[in-house]
């Protein structure tokens, strides 16, 4: 019979024999922090909707407030001046009369809505005292109006054809002019007497105090609940720190203590030991030894332009980062290919990608490795330590290229010592405003660049 040799135990404690447990007592503790919060959530929002509501019930009663005052004081100012002096029809008063007649907050409207409102029986009944009292004043107006209308008829003109003025009764027909006049202004100067605006602000008033005292009720009972709930809230909430802080304590050793190192070694760009730690922290250091290695070649992708093979233009924002702000030394060219947009749309996008392509190639050749594609048709050179006149030759040997390749480049330069200033941005400003100057004159050309273009591209 073969020996077995007993499987080397591995020292601490295994992840699942922690984690398990504590997952389940935190699922727990979560599902009760969760009932509780819902209970709050349902509490808050039950107290919020009798709330909103609670808002659109005293709107709704102001309402009849705010109407029955308005019509109140437009009736009275057009009765006791239904002509001005110049003897002009006061018409604004009792237009003002009417169109408050059309929106629906008379006091029988609002009384209506109200049936199907929560409210107290108390709050209705104030509130329909309220009613009775602005239908009544309503009804005297009406019979003012009419009064006036008879003496002074009103313009067939809307909204003051929509007032629903009463018939007159024989008694105020046999009334001379002057005396429906009077009679009018006395119904219109007494209602706030005999059928008492002020009953009519005090029951709105006191409806509205009877619904936000219920309210308030509701609040207070709603937040003894809350609170309770709170309580518990505070108490799971002090039971998972607990289980948190034991959990850490637990796996410190054999987590972050690796992990740690992983910290500084990684800041120290070297490569993790992939022998330390728990199973789960040797994967990360594997991965990480991995992605180390893919790197440099996914680096190499990110910073080329994969149709110029040029440095884009994160690289070249990079490039100006590590050079500072001082542009003293540096000198920048900007590129713009001219008709790149035209010979897209006349030879299709595989001719303007050739000549992009072309046109790289002729920057690059003339201006060195640091040129850059930062845009569809736009380059960027950037000369460190070359002098103007060095500059001028290179532009010259790129004015020939370009015509021997038939591609059109404009370009504007700028050098420190040329502007006076040695910032990057000025550089960079200036050179741009030069490049669109001669973009421009580039331009009035377009012809006969298209002609040259189209026998590069029939060669193609």
């Amino acid at each position: 019979m073969k020996n077995v040799q007993p499987q080397k135990k591995v020292g601490g404690i295994a992840a699942n024999a922690i984690m398990f447990p504590i997952i389940a007592l935190l699922t727990v503790i979560d599902l009760a922090i969760i009932g509780m919060f819902m209970q709050i959530n349902a509490g808050a929002n039950q107290l919020s909707a009798v709330s909103s509501k609670a808002g659109v019930y005293i709107g709704e009663a102001n309402s009849l407030l705010a109407g029955t005052s308005l019509l109140a004081q437009t009736a009275a100012n057009f009765v006791l001046v239904p002509v001005k002096k110049n003897g002009d029809f006061n018409a604004y008063p009792l237009t003002t009369y009417a169109n408050e007649l059309q929106k629906p907050r008379r006091g029988s409207q609002v009384l209506e809505r109200f049936r199907n409102y929560e409210i107290s029986d108390k709050a209705r009944s104030y509130l329909s005292a309220a009613a009775v009292d602005s239908d009544r004043m309503l009804g005297t107006q009406l019979h003012a109006l009419a009064l006036v209308n008879a003496v002074h008829p009103f313009p067939n003109t809307a909204p003051l054809n929509q007032i629903p003025l009463p018939a007159l009764k024989e008694a105020d027909q046999a009334l001379s002019g002057a005396e429906k006049l009077e009679k009018a202004r006395s119904l219109v100067l007494g209602s706030y007497d005999d059928l008492d605006m002020f009953s009519v602000s005090r029951n709105v008033t006191a409806c509205t105090d009877e619904i936000r005292a219920d309210i308030s009720a509701q609040a207070a009972a709603s937040g003894k609940r809350v609170a309770i709930l709170r309580t518990g809230l505070w108490i799971a909430t002090i039971l998972i720190t607990v289980i948190l802080f034991i959990t850490f304590v637990l796996l410190y050793k054999q987590m972050i203590n690796p992990l740690e190192g992983f910290v500084r070694l990684i800041a120290s760009n070297k490569s993790l030991d992939e022998d330390q730690g728990m199973k789960e922290v040797r994967q990360v250091a594997s991965a990480y030894n991995n992605l180390e290695k893919r790197r440099d070649a996914l680096r190499s992708v990110a910073e080329t332009d994969t149709l110029t093979n040029l440095p884009n233009r994160y690289l070249f924002e990079k490039y100006l980062l590590d050079s500072g702000d001082s542009g003293y030394s540096l000198g920048i060219v900007m590129f713009d290919i001219n008709y790149l947009k035209e010979t897209n749309d006349t030879f299709g996008h595989s001719a303007g990608d050739k000549l992009i392509q072309t046109a790289a190639h002729c920057i690059a050749a003339c201006f060195g490795p640091n040129s850059f594609r930062i845009g569809g048709d736009e380059f960027v050179a950037v000369l460190k330590d070359v002098k103007p006149e060095t500059v001028r030759q290179m532009i010259d040997r790129f004015e020939e290229i370009q015509q021997k390749e038939k591609v059109s480049v404009s370009l504007g330069y700028a050098y420190a010592e040329e502007i006076g200033e040695t910032t990057l941005k000025a550089l960079i400003d200036e050179a741009d405003k030069k490049m669109y100057a001669q973009k421009q004159e580039a331009h009035k050309k377009v012809n006969q660049y298209f002609v040259n273009t189209a026998s590069r591209v029939s060669t193609v």
